[in-house]
């Protein structure tokens, strides 16, 4: 395996746990549904609407590649929903089940079944 690929999986790995850290002690503390409540909340202070309207469209385009990249469109429907509603919980997982279904094939991995074949 190249090191760029291990170094890309270990950087979607920690991104993950980092998430799921900070996911745990938020639903600990202060349960799920006041998740929606923050996030359209914080739309009245400025650079915390600029954060979380840069973070929803961030969101939305994750979900339309994936989309995009899959060739079962109830497939890449659902793994757009389930991106948009766990964010990286989700989306770093995915990235790194990709990375390795591709064997690192970073072509694959970004366009899925619209990738040409490898050239020999």
């Amino acid at each position: 395996m190249k090191i760029g690929t291990s170094l890309f999986r270990l950087a979607l790995v920690a991104g993950w746990v980092f998430v799921m850290v900070l996911s745990v002690r938020a639903i600990k503390e202060m349960g799920v549904a006041a998740a929606g409540d923050f996030y359209f909340g914080d739309f009245a202070h400025p650079w915390r609407a600029q954060f979380n309207g840069d973070f929803g469209m961030h969101l939305l385009l994750v979900a339309a590649w994936m989309v995009y990249r899959t060739k079962n469109l109830l497939l890449g429907l659902l793994s757009g929903l389930l991106a948009i509603n766990l964010g990286g919980a989700f989306t770093l997982a995915y990235l790194l089940v990709l990375s390795i279904r591709a064997k690192g094939d970073m072509r694959r991995v970004l366009l899925g079944a619209r990738a040409a074949p490898a050239a020999a």
